[in-house]
């Protein structure tokens, strides 16, 4: 770990969610940085429940053992509190108390949730000893014991309707200002809940602090009891998102704020792209165990996101590599790439045709120029990399025909004839991607001079079959395709009779086997009648 590495997703909270969600990145084989205050939520707990396979587990303990985990998966854990967040997808900056700065692609937030008790003095004190909130996390622990519920907002009569199947003794504790419905009075008080009106003064120990003795209610009587049961207001504290635009929102019930979250998509996706949550901050009702399977969940869904950013990219580079002229100019600036040979289309069409004056797109190293040379043919060879440029001049002179062959650079995506045509317009495996051949077909055929031929041959899409135009998909055309270029290229449908438009096959070397395979070539020919 060095300040400023560049991480794929920095988590900040290292309680059950964000160790989860690392797990998930980590076994995914994704860098991560896990920042954590070393302030656990349920820190004031001895143990943990509901958590399957690790019950009554310390929660200090279960993090220790969870940290173990994710480290053995190149997980790394920092024990700092973040207090900076800026930046955007793949490019964020974490600043940490400490003054140390991690970047990351992404970012999952996890932890800062405190939990905000009622205004009755000494509750802070028993916090996770015998005051508790939930049921399901501490509730069997005090089954059969005299507890009190703190009605203290809308969840009272919730709470109490929840600890009467633990104990017999359940008393619910009215604050004032708080009004519980008729219908949950009755309800309770049919199953043996009783009631007591009045805010508490305070919660009352033994003089040794070493036990609760009850409560002391608004008329000083004291209320013994052995747990007490209150409805904390969980609160989000991560001003750290608050640069970026993401601010906890109130989450309410029956007209009172019960806590604050953090809005996230099913996929734990904030609003700011790049930036997830997961567990409490998202969802106040989430135990330890649901915690820890949500951060789980957003971590794969961080990874499936990393995925689709890295196969766009991979995808864009290839393409810039294969489509755009600085990869080809160091292509044919290497080793020989072709064999030099006129392509097997070409040489079967152009005999039946007088020889006049031929444009060659994408003449690579010369082939086809060349062999059309041979034939009679004065060739404009064009390419848009000049190495190729070059090395199709070089063999042109080498094989004696260097008088009949003028180079030109032409992008043919912007190629305009500006009114110059040709006998011969022929393209051999020149492709685009995305549809974007018609195009260039129009640009081709308003080149060709009356009484002319529009030759275009590519790799037919059946090729994906045999393996060798793996992930050229995208890239491939059938000659049908083209077609619709032509009635549109000099605004006139009778200007071009097709006299084949086909899937040819042929047979050809597998480049790794040398077997010979059938492939298919797509062959739009058409000639100009006008």
């Amino acid at each position: 770990m060095t300040e400023n590495e560049m991480y794929d997703v920095v988590i900040i909270g290292g309680g059950a969610a964000g160790l989860s969600g690392a797990l998930a990145l980590g076994r995914s084989r994704r860098s991560v940085l896990v920042i954590d205050a070393g302030e656990p939520r349920n820190a004031p707990a001895a143990h943990a429940h509901n958590y399957l396979g690790r019950e009554g587990i310390s929660p200090l303990e279960l993090l220790e053992i969870g940290r173990a985990e994710v480290a053995t998966y190149g997980v790394e854990v920092v024990a700092d509190r973040v207090v900076g967040l800026s930046g955007e997808v793949d490019a964020f900056l974490v600043t940490t108390e400490g003054g140390r700065r991690f970047r990351a692609r992404r970012v999952l937030a996890t932890g800062g949730v405190v939990d905000e008790l009622p205004d009755v003095p000494g509750l802070d004190e028993r916090w996770g000893v015998d005051v508790l909130h939930c049921p399901y996390c501490h509730g069997w622990e005090v089954r059969d014991q005299k507890i009190a519920v703190l009605g203290s907002g809308p969840m009272a009569a919730h709470q109490g309707l929840l600890f009467s199947q633990i104990s017999d003794d359940v008393v619910v504790v009215v604050h004032d200002g708080v009004e519980i419905a008729d219908a949950e009075m009755e309800k309770l008080g049919a199953i043996g809940v009783r009631f007591e009106h009045g805010t508490p003064q305070e919660v009352v120990i033994t003089d040794d602090g070493d036990a609760l003795v009850g409560l002391r209610l608004a008329d000083g009587w004291v209320l013994e009891r052995q747990a007490i049961v209150v409805a904390s207001k969980p609160l989000v504290r991560a001003d750290y998102l608050t640069p970026l635009g993401i601010e906890p929102q109130p989450f309410e019930m029956g007209g009172a704020v019960l806590g604050t979250v953090l809005t996230v998509e099913p996929t734990g996706a904030t609003a700011v792209p790049g930036v997830f949550a997961a567990g409490n901050a998202t969802d106040l009702s989430m135990t330890l165990m649901a915690s820890a399977a949500h951060g789980n969940r957003v971590g794969a869904w961080i990874n499936a996101e990393l995925l689709t950013a890295d196969a766009t990219k991979a995808v864009r580079d290839r393409r810039d590599g294969f489509f755009e002229r600085p990869a080809w100019e160091e292509r044919y600036s290497g080793d020989k790439v072709w064999s030099g040979r006129v392509n097997v289309q070409l040489a079967a069409e152009a005999p039946s045709l007088a020889p006049g004056r031929a444009l060659d797109i994408g003449c690579g190293e010369g082939g086809d120029a060349i062999w059309l040379a041979s034939q009679g043919w004065d060739v404009t060879a064009v390419d848009f990399a000049d190495a190729a440029l070059a090395r199709t001049t070089l063999h042109a002179e080498e094989a004696g025909v260097a008088d009949r062959i003028e180079t030109r650079r032409i992008d043919v995506r912007t190629f305009e004839p500006d009114g110059e045509t040709w006998d011969l317009v022929t393209s051999h495996f020149f492709h685009l991607p995305d549809g974007g051949m018609p195009d260039v077909v129009r640009r081709l055929a308003s080149a060709v001079a009356p009484g002319g031929t529009l030759l275009v041959v590519g790799h037919h899409p059946e090729d994906l079959k045999t393996g060798l135009r793996h992930g050229h998909n995208t890239f491939m055309f059938t000659a049908d395709e083209l077609l619709s270029a032509l009635p549109d290229c000099l605004g006139d449908p009778a200007q071009f009779v097709v006299e084949a438009c086909e899937a040819r096959p042929r047979t050809q070397a597998h480049p790794h086997t040398g077997e010979e395979i059938a492939v298919a070539d797509a062959v739009l020919r058409a000639r100009r009648v006008r």
